[in-house]
């Protein structure tokens, strides 16, 4: 049977069209791949309502706020928290392989914390210290503001 197959002219240019359709598929993806990377090599996703999620460093740093909110909201008097970190970009490489630029060093730049209890001014102190002390910022880089009684996250 495999001898009438080989042999068949039919069989042939189905195989030939079928590797052609797969040779152009993969040409496909890899557009596709080249076509969803922003210019630093970061992939962008975007959602159906137009929002952006980017996969590599915004997910650094949410791991970071989220640690920091844990920990000052544990401090005494603070309450609910909200942490926003900005980073300085320190070092750009580029790759032995490649011709993309990778950012290879962050630094914390500034801090801005929104807590409940940041009315009190030791709390508001005891915060300044503890952000600016893990993350060896100078205490002028970290603000700190009351939060909104209304805002629910």
């Amino acid at each position: 049977m495999w001898d009438k197959l080989k042999n068949d002219k039919y069989v042939k240019d189905l195989l030939i069209k079928l590797i052609t359709i797969l040779f152009v598929a993969a040409i496909a993806l890899l557009l596709f791949d080249v076509l969803t990377q922003s210019k630093d090599g970061r992939r962008q996703i975007v959602d159906m309502d137009g929002g952006t999620e980017y996969t590599e460093e915004t997910a650094l740093a949410t791991e970071e706020e989220i640690r920091l909110e844990r920990i000052l909201s544990q401090m005494k008097g603070v309450g609910d928290t909200n942490v926003m970190i900005t980073y300085q970009n320190l070092e750009e490489k580029d790759t032995v392989f490649s011709s993309e630029t990778r950012k290879t060093d962050r630094k914390v730049e500034g801090v801005i914390v929104a807590s409940e209890g940041a009315d009190n001014i030791i709390v508001r102190s005891n915060i300044i210290d503890a952000v600016a002390t893990v993350f060896n910022i100078p205490a002028s880089n970290v603000m700190v503001f009351e939060k909104n009684e209304t805002d629910t996250e």
